[in-house]
């Protein structure tokens, strides 16, 4: 038993005879605490306070994970002595959530080992086509591209402007390198979105103004008091429309694979009952 465990069992159990503790002494060492007919052993503190940077802290991580437990017990001893039968039958709420626990840690696993998680682009296009009316906006989204760097770099942004503005291969290629050597934050993917909310709070735009700029295919360069902004807000989507495919993606790819976990179980699930069923593994009387 370590030093600090050695000296809160000097302090905890004062109250205690020599004869008590070696009375009750087992397997898990001296017991150091008691509630009722529950006992506290060393080997039940063992590594608390271990990782304290000072001795003190040591003794009061043990002292205080002695008093926690002394009050836990004491409360759940309280309780099982004042609830009515009724508010008592744990063993059947323990056992069902056992079980349910063991189903849930199995079908997890065999989910981890056996299920196909790579759906393709097709197997996207054709749900969200399929269910488009289920994708209905909530809010506005805005189709925008930005570099967001430090005002006190001050470089110059003619270049990057024209990259931002005239989109090819070339000229992506470009940005993509301004962008890994200046920038603090970018999104120059011709493909993103973004709600209201997502906007205001990457941009500035309460301090510009510009709260009518995601409404309208357009440029724009913004400041605050640290960063400069390039963003091109290139479409938009208002609420009550269909959300754009590229939107919702992460949504789809999780309803399919949901759906595909769903139709595996099931699977599992009956070969299990016909399995055991040809195997006289069980019978009803």
């Amino acid at each position: 038993m370590n030093t600090v465990v050695r000296f809160i069992l000097c302090m905890t159990l004062t109250f205690n005879s020599c004869s008590t503790i070696t009375n009750n002494k087992t397997e898990q060492g001296n017991p150091i605490a008691r509630v009722y007919e529950k006992y506290l052993y060393e080997s039940d503190v063992e590594g608390v306070g271990k990782g304290a940077a000072k001795p003190e802290d040591s003794v009061l991580a043990v002292k205080n994970y002695i008093d926690a437990w002394i009050r836990h017990n004491l409360i759940l001893h309280y309780a099982e002595e004042n609830l009515s039968e009724k508010n008592t039958d744990l063993e059947k709420q323990l056992t069902d959530y056992r079980e349910s626990l063991t189903v849930f840690y199995y079908e997890k696993e065999l989910i981890k080992q056996k299920l196909d998680t790579v759906v393709d682009e097709q197997e996207i296009t054709d749900y969200y086509k399929k269910y488009i009316d289920n994708f209905e906006l909530k809010t506005a989204v805005s189709k925008m591209r930005y570099v967001m760097f430090p005002k006190s770099l001050k470089i110059k942004t003619d270049s990057a402007t024209v990259w931002m503005k005239k989109q090819n291969e070339v000229n992506q290629s470009k940005l993509r390198n301004f962008c890994i050597d200046n920038a603090v934050k970018y999104q120059i993917s011709d493909s993103s979105w973004f709600s209201i909310d997502e906007l205001t709070s990457i941009l500035p735009l309460e301090e510009n103004n510009l709260d009518n700029a995601p409404y309208n295919k357009s440029y724009q360069t913004m400041s605050d008091s640290a960063y400069q902004y390039l963003v091109s807000f290139d479409d938009l989507k208002l609420k009550g429309n269909a959300a754009p495919m590229q939107y919702v993606r992460k949504d789809i790819i999780n309803i399919i694979l949901n759906k595909r976990k769903l139709a595996y179980l099931s699977t599992i699930h009956n070969s299990i009952y016909e399995d055991a069923l040809q195997n006289k593994k069980f019978e009803t009387y």
